[in-house]
């Protein structure tokens, strides 16, 4: 559109320039030498030459009538201001000469000899609304909106359609099955809105693609652990069969191996429900103080019969939002991971840190876990040692459903080697409020006071 205006000015424009200036006065003049020379049958020969001088100019002489001497309709402005004249008595016979410098006369008049008065009017054919008006103007008009509109609705349809395109492409490319499907930096990097589109959906193709192989690497390692109890139990089924076997020996084995495929195929349940797109949690006020100490018991009685211990002293009560099962089985698959390693005629130790959130540190003291699977210790079914944990009933899951449960209470957990030995785990969970209460007499030495959000060390005597 602008481009359109800014034609059209430049085609006015230049026409403007080629009209030549007019002086009525000077006109006027001129129309009385020729009136006094030839009389009134001179002056249309006079209009004829002087339009020639001035080319784009009209020239009329308006009779005592009020009407052209040549018999052409005036244009409306000019006609209504010819009636006025009339009316007014400008153009009558026998007009005072005084009157002729009226200065509120618009146009100059003349008289002839006998007392007849004329008034000389001149209408530019190239004024705006005139230069509209004219067909090669039109058509001159007509054909520069006509190229230019047409460039520049091409040029904005290729702007606009050449990334929908792409973006319909790369659609039918990703629906097909292409994971790497994208739109690409050359329209991403588009500041409008098809921009944010592209982006978008090269988001999108990010998360699907993520999530098909973590759906994928979740089904492979599903079905490696689902078929591996299998051989053990028909090996276990076979040797009960054999005449003078222990049978209850084999059946204790085939209670063990199905007590165990119950507990992966549980925990697989819970992790696909966790990894859902918008899981729905319960959520309430939970205090990670009494939930610790209850998950420290029940570690307790597990790590005693390997002559290990868990080290924990509970403080002030610490109160997040969750749900006390799920928060509970996430710290219990830390805590019972931690004690299955930890060298015998050791500690865990178990600490609830507090600043703006709540930090649970659970701290070991086993071999640790190669710095280059630090990171990978919470994927799914991924193991430092295969066999190692097998032996030791670990199914790969644990730490993954820790890691997604936190995650989804708005929490991160993250794990270290020690400098010291073992690994240490930290699990930060947004606080909810924090308020006093005394500590657990079962747990808690005497020589301890409760401060809020700390522990110090009371002297005795």
């Amino acid at each position: 559109m602008l481009l359109v205006l800014l034609s059209t000015a430049t085609v006015a424009w230049y026409r403007f320039s080629q009209v030549p200036n007019l002086d009525r006065k000077v006109l006027a003049d001129e129309a009385t030498a020729r009136l006094y020379a030839d009389g009134k049958p001179g002056l249309p020969a006079w209009i004829v030459s002087t339009e020639r001088r001035y080319p784009g100019w009209r020239i009329y002489i308006v009779d005592s009538s009020g009407e052209d001497i040549l018999e052409r309709k005036l244009p409306e402005r000019l006609a209504g201001y010819a009636d006025r004249l009339k009316d007014a008595g400008f153009l009558s016979e026998n007009m005072d000469p005084s009157r002729r410098s009226d200065p509120l006369l618009l146009t100059p008049l003349f008289t002839d000899r006998d007392g007849t008065s004329y008034a000389i009017m001149a209408d530019n054919l190239r004024s705006p609304m005139n230069l509209l008006r004219a067909p090669d103007v039109r058509a001159v008009l007509f054909t520069f909106a006509l190229i230019i509109s047409g460039v520049v609705c091409w040029w904005l349809a290729r702007y606009v359609s050449k990334p929908v395109e792409r973006l319909q492409s790369s659609a039918r490319s990703l629906a097909r099955g292409n994971l790497e499907a994208r739109v690409g930096e050359e329209f991403s990097r588009r500041r409008d809105e098809l921009g944010v589109l592209a982006r978008d959906f090269d988001t999108m193709a990010d998360h699907v693609r993520n999530l098909i192989a973590s759906k994928e690497a979740l089904q492979r390692g599903m079905s490696h652990e689902l078929r591996s109890p299998l051989p053990r139990l028909r090996v276990a089924s076979g040797l009960a069969r054999r005449p003078g076997e222990d049978v209850a020996r084999q059946l204790d084995r085939i209670d063990l191996e199905a007590e165990r495929l119950d507990t992966l195929i549980g925990q697989m349940l819970q992790l696909s429900q966790l990894r859902a797109v918008e899981p729905v949690l319960p959520r309430g006020p939970v205090d990670l103080t009494s939930l610790l100490s209850e998950v420290v018991e029940d570690a307790r009685l597990e790590a005693s019969a390997a002559n290990k211990n868990v080290a924990w002293t509970p403080g002030a009560a610490f109160v997040v939002e969750g749900d006390h099962s799920l928060l509970r089985s996430a710290i219990e698959n830390v805590l019972r991971n931690a004690v299955r390693f930890t060298k015998q005629g050791t500690a865990v130790a178990v600490t609830l840190e507090r600043d703006s959130d709540a930090v649970i540190v659970i701290q070991d003291r086993g071999p640790g876990v190669p710095e280059a699977d630090v990171d990978r210790i919470f994927e799914p079914f991924f193991r430092v040692a295969e066999a190692r944990d097998r032996d030791s009933g670990g199914t790969g899951l644990g730490l993954a459903i820790t890691s997604r449960v936190v995650t989804l209470y708005g929490g991160k957990v993250k794990a270290r080697n020690s400098p010291d030995g073992g690994l240490r785990v930290e699990i930060r969970l947004p606080a909810k409020s924090r308020y006093v209460q005394q500590p657990s007499s079962l747990d808690a030495p005497p020589d301890l006071q409760v401060v809020p959000g700390r522990l110090s060390q009371k002297k005795t005597a």
